[in-house]
């Protein structure tokens, strides 16, 4: 893994050199913007009396990202990526013990693309996601090729690519192995990509079965496609409708024995997806309608998912549902007043393919309103509900949870220097059923937070003083945290080095345990190397002493991070 990643580094960085040698020879035709970024972690820990401490994160870790765009002439133009590491593992995928170049460039968890782009014609070379719609395609990474095309009014997409990499499993190491898998998937319509259009959206995901030499643990090979029409259309100056309808027809298992009768239907869509003993096929709707102007939004929209419905362009979906959904905006004196608002309601199990049916109901609103040109107060509401139809109270589900946070900002100006005072008070409770007491149990929060910043303007100095109290409070429990921090920046060499430190002291008492007590430090150290270069350095310390919660527990965590930031 090492040798890959240092490998790959040494090519890149010897091909950035050449590139900006001769962008500097064709200035003209030639014309290169973009950053690049170079990235170094590293974790230690030391624990006494703490035997189940687990890391926090990964150590020694590298990254290398590069984003720029490459323009030559006035019509092509070549943007590229390249975000690559050498983690071992991705939050989604199973974990690879051992892998050759190829594969390490192909991982998921790295992304490396070129976009060539002329005019209306953009091409995808390596790792891209689809995006098609939201009952199609949209969060699945693949590595492979890509194209989109809107000469006018003509829109033709077409992406092919590996979305996993096969794994052996290994019971020693914990692998649970994977197959590899590809995505396919085409649209094809008219009207304009990022706009009103009308498009015949098509996605196909298939696993290789014979990718492996053993069937992955707890994975079954899968296989599916998902079809939709999908119309966006303003029609007004302010209003936008878009409706899709959408079909899939998913395999859970291709290793499933063959369905017991024949069909003529059946055997037609055979054609085109492997139908078994285990697929199931099923449809979903989603419209929604939006009046916006430049001071006054109003939106609803309505969505249903089918039980059986697989859009096989997303890792993970919520089934057998429908939504109704309706959010709100305004802006008043000269924008100094910007109101926003949602409420929501979904209600699961319309099919009845469960015991129970829920319901949560989902509301939002954020209010930000400027007094003056020193005083803002920013207000936000949020409540979530949930419950099932069962009156039997070992099985009842039943939550509510409503919170409340106001913030004020308040700044004072002076000749030579500048106070921003900011406070913020939340509020948050949660009532769930209980089903061992038989009964609600409410779990109140409280959070009390003071920020207060001095910032000179004769003298390149700033200073922070914050503080936080904390109680979470309920008949089962009692979490009380309060925070005392102090930070300092500083520029020197004529702004060219940021040296800033910051210093946080708390406290935790839960329940009647004696307090823990938590240090934290952290210094920062920003250098300007010249206008197109910056060099940064951080170094962080955890100091955690338990109280009678963990006797004689000591939690010390170091971390370092290095940074050096290009500019093209």
């Amino acid at each position: 893994m090492k040798k890959n990643t240092i490998l790959l580094l040494l090519i890149i960085m010897t091909g950035f050199t050449s590139l900006n040698i001769e962008a500097q020879k064709k200035d003209k035709l030639f014309k290169m913007e973009g950053n690049l970024g170079l990235f170094y972690d590293m974790y230690d820990y030391n624990t006494t009396n703490y035997p189940t401490f687990r890391p926090r994160y990964e150590n020694n870790i590298v990254r290398f990202t590069a984003n720029a765009n490459i323009q030559i002439g006035k019509h092509f133009s070549l943007p590229f990526g390249i975000n690559i590491s050498n983690r071992k593992t991705t939050y989604n995928l199973p974990n690879l013990p051992d892998e050759n170049l190829f594969n390490y460039v192909q991982n998921p968890r790295n992304n490396i693309h070129i976009d060539p782009t002329y005019k209306w014609i953009k091409g995808h070379l390596g790792s891209h996601t689809p995006n098609y719609s939201t009952l199609t395609t949209g969060d699945i990474q693949i590595f492979g090729v890509g194209v989109d095309i809107n000469p006018g009014k003509f829109i033709l997409s077409a992406n092919y690519g590996k979305s996993q990499i096969a794994i052996e499993p290994d019971i020693l190491l914990n692998v649970p192995g994977a197959y590899k898998q590809n995505l396919f998937g085409a649209r094809i319509g008219f009207g304009k990509i990022e706009g009103s259009k009308f498009t015949l959206n098509f996605i196909k995901i298939k696993d290789d079965v014979n990718s492996v030499i053993t069937q992955p643990i707890a994975y079954d090979p899968i296989e599916g496609i998902t079809i939709s029409p999908l119309i966006e259309i303003k029609l007004a100056k302010k209003l936008t409708i878009k409706t899709e309808t959408a079909a899939s027809i998913y395999t859970n298992n291709l290793l499933a024995g063959p369905i017991p009768f024949d069909n003529d239907i059946i055997d037609a869509v055979s054609n085109y997806v492997t139908v078994n003993s285990s697929s199931v096929a099923d449809f979903s709707h989603a419209t929604s309608l939006q009046w916006k102007s430049k001071t006054f939004l109003l939106g609803g929209e309505v969505k249903y998912i089918g039980p059986g419905f697989m859009p096989v362009g997303y890792r993970n979906i919520e089934k057998d549902i429908i939504d109704y959904k309706l959010n709100t905006g305004f802006k008043l004196f000269k924008k100094k007043l910007d109101v926003k608002g949602m409420f929501g309601v979904r209600t699961n199990n319309i099919k009845n393919t469960t015991l129970q049916t829920t319901k949560r109901i989902i509301s939002n609103m954020n209010l930000f309103a400027q007094f003056s040109k020193v005083f803002s107060v920013n207000v936000n509401y949020n409540n979530f509900g949930f419950r099932n139809n069962l009156d039997d109270n070992t099985l009842r589900v039943e939550m509510v949870n409503n919170s409340l946070s106001i913030a004020p900002s308040y700044q004072i100006q002076s000749k030579t220097k500048q106070h921003v005072i900011t406070a913020v008070f939340s509020l948050n409770n949660f009532e769930q059923y209980d089903t061992t007491v038989l009964d609600f149990i409410a779990t109140d929060s409280k959070t009390y937070n003071a920020n207060y910043m001095l910032i000179f303007k004769n003298i390149p100095l700033n200073i922070g003083l914050t503080g936080m109290y904390l109680q979470n409070k309920s008949s089962l429990t009692d979490l009380n945290i309060t925070n005392y921090g102090i930070m300092a920046g500083y520029r020197l060499f004529n702004k060219k080095l940021r040296p800033s430190v910051s210093i946080n002291y708390a406290t935790i008492t839960r329940d009647n345990f004696t307090p823990d007590k938590r240090i934290n430090a952290k210094l920062k150290l920003k250098y300007k190397i010249n206008k197109k270069m910056k060099l940064k350095i951080s170094y962080l310390l955890n100091n955690n002493k338990y109280g009678d919660s963990r006797p004689g527990a000591i939690l010390n965590e170091n971390k370092i991070q290095f940074s050096i930031l290009k500019k093209l």
